[in-house]
């Protein structure tokens, strides 16, 4: 029987620069899936602890957050200091009586380059709302379910959360209301009574 013997030439400057037989070249390294996995936990759960410091301690400089599939702007270049400033507003997730539970399922990184990589994050965002800030009483809940595009850049060396195209798949319970900003109070309309019955 014939015996064939294979070899490589891992010198061989035709190898230089291209991936092997067991890389691609849109995978990202062990190293790097440890890394950003571990930033895409402090991401989520900074926002759940409201732990601003640690959240302004894992993103770049500039951010790209599109929000237009939720009907918001989009906004290239956020700075860092804008985008604390929106998440931290007493209308968004600086709300003392807002809870949430940003819970991430599968993901599927794409490496861009080097230096980004686009994290595709299965997420169930839970939400509920209390009376006041003692959180004895609960006013309401409102969870989403989406499919969350983020964007990793690394700086100085370190991954660094770049930003987030969220794209929603449905929402459930009273999700619209959980916001000061996006809340709006029914209004209350008196109705004129006679002789003990609405006068219509």
């Amino acid at each position: 029987m014939p015996t064939f013997t294979i070899s490589f030439d891992e010198n061989s400057s035709s190898n230089m620069g291209k991936p092997q037989l067991w890389q691609s070249a849109k995978q990202i390294s062990f190293e790097d899936h440890l890394e950003l996995t571990a930033l895409m936990f402090d991401w989520g759960d900074s926002y759940d602890a409201k732990d601003w410091k640690r959240l302004r301690s894992i993103i770049a400089p500039t951010l790209l957050v599109d929000y237009t599939d939720i009907g918001k702007p989009c906004w290239p270049a956020m700075s860092a200091e804008d985008f604390m400033g929106m998440i931290t507003d007493d209308g968004f997730l600086g709300d003392p009586c807002v809870k949430t539970q940003h819970l991430l399922g599968a993901t599927r990184w794409v490496r861009v380059s080097d230096t980004e990589v686009i994290g595709n994050h299965q997420l169930r965002a839970a939400h509920q709302v209390y009376e006041d800030a003692s959180l004895s009483k609960v006013k309401l809940r409102g969870h989403s379910h989406a499919t969350n595009e983020h964007y990793y850049r690394k700086v100085d060396g370190v991954w660094k959360f770049a930003g987030l195209k969220p794209k929603v798949r449905w929402n459930e319970h009273n999700f619209e209301k959980v916001f000061k900003g996006s809340y709006v109070e029914e209004e209350v309309k008196e109705v004129p009574v006679k002789n003990g019955a609405p006068a219509v």
